[in-house]
This record gives C-alpha cells, sequence and structure tokens, in this order.
C-alpha cells in the first residue's frame, strides 16, 4: 500500500488529528493514530479511550491506504517536514511504514497478540446500524461560547463525579457547587450529560453546523470534515438541575457594572495581599462612589467607580478571589454586569449566561 499526498496537507490533518490522542500507557491504542484512504476521503481516527476522533479530508486522490501507526512519534515527524509532498508506504514483510519526505524515515508497525498489524476500533462504524433516540443541529460557536464561559465552574475532582460534566437540555449549565454557569440556549430535548473532554473536541472541527445524534448511552457529533464519537457522562438523576436553577433564576435586590478590565487589574494586585491564612478570600463593598476590594487584612485597598449602578445598597461580602478572577475572565463583555444584595452569591450577567458565585459564609462586618 502507498500513499502520495502534499505536505502541508497533511501536516494541517495531523494538528487537529492528534488532539484525540489520549496517551494513556494502560491503553496501547490511545498512543496510536489510523490514517487510511478510502473512495477519495483521507481520515484519521484517534482515541482516548472513551471518545474516538475521525478528521476528515475530501478528495485526495490515491489508492486505498490503511495504516496504524505510533500517533506521536508520526505527528512529529509530519510537523518536521519540509518538502513538497510525503509519500507514505506499507512494507509488510518487514512490518514497517516507510515515510519519505525530506529523507526516508522507518517506523515500527505495531502487532496484535496475534503478530498481526493492528486494526483501528471503528466506533462510528458499530453505531451506523443504530436506531437514533434524538438527532438535532447546533451550532460550533454555540460550543465556542460554552468552552469559554461556561466550562471554568466544571467540578475539577471526582466527589460528585456528575458535576465534572455539562447538563444540557433547554439550557447548559456547569458547576462546581461554590459556581454556577448556565447558558440559556436550548441544546437538546431530553437532558443529558456530555463529558467535558468530549466537547473539547468540537474545536477541530471547521464548519459551523454540527449534526449531534444520540443513542442510548452514545453521542456522535459530525460535520463533513469530523466526527466525534463519545459516551455521555453517568449521573443525570444525581445531577440537582432543579435547585442549582432555583439559584440561577433567583432575584437580586441590586444592580452595577464595572469595566471588566479594570476590575481583573484590580484583583490581580490585591491577590500579591492575600495572605496564607485567608482562605483567598477578599472583601467586596457596594459603597455609594463604586465597588471596592480590600484585602482581609486591609494592606491593600482599591475602588473602581461603576459604569452603571441601580437600586444601591451597601452591602459587604467575602469571596474567594481566585473564583472572582477566573469568572470575570470568562466573561467576553467589556462591562461585567453584577448582581448583588443576597448574602449567599453575586450573580454576573452577560447576554444569555448567567454565572452565580457563592460568597464566603462568614460575618465580614465583625
Amino acid at each position: 500500500m502507498k500513499l502520495t499526498i502534499g505536505t502541508e496537507l497533511m501536516k494541517d490533518v495531523m494538528s487537529r488529528a492528534i488532539k484525540g490522542v489520549g496517551n494513556n500507557k494502560l491503553l496501547p491504542i490511545t498512543q496510536m493514530i489510523c490514517v487510511s484512504l478510502k473512495d477519495g476521503v483521507l481520515t484519521t481516527i484517534t482515541t482516548d479511550g472513551t471518545n474516538y476522533l475521525y478528521v476528515k479530508e475530501q478528495h485526495v486522490v490515491g489508492d486505498d491506504f490503511y495504516v496504524v501507526v505510533d500517533a506521536n512519534q508520526f505527528a512529529k515527524l509530519i510537523s518536521k517536514m519540509t518538502s513538497d509532498n510525503i509519500t507514505m508506504t506499507v512494507a509488510e514483510k518487514t512490518g514497517a511504514l516507510n515515510v519519505k519526505g525530506n529523507g526516508n524515515y522507518v517506523l515500527e508497525l505495531p502487532l496484535d497478540e496475534d503478530g498481526e498489524f493492528i486494526k483501528f476500533p471503528d466506533a462510528y462504524e458499530k453505531l451506523m446500524g443504530s436506531e437514533f433516540d434524538e438527532v438535532v443541529n447546533i451550532n460550533k460557536s454555540t460550543v465556542q461560547v460554552i468552552l469559554e464561559t461556561v466550562k471554568p465552574a466544571l467540578a475539577t475532582t471526582f466527589e460528585n463525579p456528575e458535576y465534572t460534566a455539562y447538563y444540557v437540555a433547554d439550557k447548559v449549565v456547569a458547576t462546581d457547587r461554590t459556581t454556577i454557569a448556565s447558558m440559556n440556549i436550548k441544546f437538546c430535548d431530553t437532558p443529558k450529560l456530555i463529558n467535558a473532554d468530549f466537547l473539547d473536541l468540537v474545536s477541530v472541527m471547521r464548519e459551523e453546523k454540527i449534526e449531534a445524534r444520540y443513542c442510548g448511552n452514545d453521542v456522535i457529533f459530525t460535520t463533513q470534515d469530523a466526527t466525534i464519537v463519545g459516551k455521555l457522562a453517568d449521573g443525570i438523576d444525581d445531577f440537582a438541575i432543579d435547585a442549582i436553577s432555583e439559584f440561577i433564576d433567583q432575584e437580586f435586590t441590586s444592580f452595577c457594572s464595572v469595566p471588566k478590565t479594570e476590575l481583573l487589574q484590580m484583583l490581580d494586585r490585591l491577590s500579591l495581599f492575600v495572605g496564607p491564612y485567608d482562605d483567598n478570600s477578599v472583601i467586596l463593598t457596594f459603597a455609594n462612589e463604586g465597588l471596592q476590594v480590600s484585602s482581609k487584612a486591609s494592606s491593600g485597598v482599591e475602588i473602581i467607580s461603576y459604569v452603571a449602578s441601580e437600586k444601591h445598597v451597601n452591602f459587604t461580602a467575602s469571596i474567594n478571589i481566585n473564583m472572582l478572577i477566573k469568572t470575570v475572565k470568562s466573561i467576553s463583555s467589556d462591562v461585567i454586569e453584577m448582581f448583588y444584595g443576597d448574602d449567599s452569591a453575586i450573580k454576573i450577567v452577560d447576554g444569555n449566561i448567567t454565572i452565580v458565585v457563592a460568597l464566603n459564609d462568614e460575618d465580614v462586618n465583625e
């Protein structure tokens, strides 16, 4: 088997395909990549053991080709090529892939327990005969907003694993039970939990329109240039969406807005004055003249003027500075719209994005 392809095209394909490589030493298949050409479609397959990423390039000229090779070595070799074309030849007698570009290179091909060339598992093919429970269209740009603004609220530890995934239905929600981020957009009809690693892979897709298909616990996102096959996360019944929605919809007595850049710069300076015994917390004071932020020991104090203020009340609270910085950074707007007045939380709103950040349970006026 032999395949000749333009170097720049192969570099582009590999730069996307490598994002699906899991590199789990306990699962050898997650360290490999399948490269095939069939009916003019060049396809690469990679996996992390749960999600399978297919990157496709249409209208590639050549005979049918199929090889499974070490992903990292192959990707690094391709990335360093400067020749116009790359020719790959599978030498079955020697069990190697010969790659010709700037020079000649030999990559050993992995074998299975029977001494045969490995066939990459095809998760997509296995599902193609299935009847899907739900088929919907979503926009890549919507997923990009989710990754920028909702993802930072995901739990990163597994005490309650359901909160490491996104809740999707008539809205998209993530929470680590300290911060809640919600995007008010319909994602699908039946509530589901989508794994964070699965949604991250959408970044390799080039087209705006994505077809999402759900079949039991399986999920497939497809565009003409890529396909992602994965599993829905477990724990949908344990995800406390009703209680979380109450926090999202909670009314606050007062509102103000402040410049995003000024707020981030202020928090960055004040972080230098948050000591080891401060629980990473600062004091927010919604004063008449503006929003004041200070360290607990008052060794650092700054105030910025409001862009707007409605129904102002004097209000003081303690908040985790790292959570606040992460939340403010995730907002795309140049102005941070903040609702306050409740002792449990503050709410930040940016269009159809709502983020609720818990306040510390302490009396800051003692």
